[in-house]
């Protein structure tokens, strides 16, 4: 018997049009929910950990999905064996050379999804 993969939701990825838009959802975002503003950077404006705003629209037709696993190249394996393949330039590792981020190809519900420690 294969043991299930862990999986939980990081954060839900929402795509702007730009900066501009993105802070406006930002703010509404923090209004509705009781938020703070989080990290920001040329292309996105975290509203706490839960939502990280894009100020463009370049992945997903919506957005992505981050969800975080506790052994990427694990649940890369066993999601291979599903027929998933992934974006190679994506791939982040760790000091010791271990994966721990990396996008699949494609998009599920109009939105991309990223797996991460």
């Amino acid at each position: 018997m294969i043991n299930k993969i862990p999986y939980k939701l990081k954060h839900v990825g929402i795509n702007c049009e730009n900066e501009k838009e993105a802070k406006q959802l930002v703010s509404l975002l923090c209004s509705l929910f009781d938020l703070e503003t989080g990290n920001e950077n040329d292309t996105h404006i975290f509203a706490s950990g839960l939502f990280e705003v894009m100020k463009n629209s370049k992945r997903g037709k919506h957005g992505h999905i981050a969800l975080q696993t506790p052994d990427v190249e694990l649940a890369m394996a066993d999601l291979a064996r599903k027929g998933i393949s992934f974006q190679e330039d994506t791939i982040r590792r760790n000091a010791g050379g271990k994966i721990i981020f990396v996008y699949l190809k494609g998009d599920i519900g109009g939105f991309s999804f990223h797996l991460t420690e």
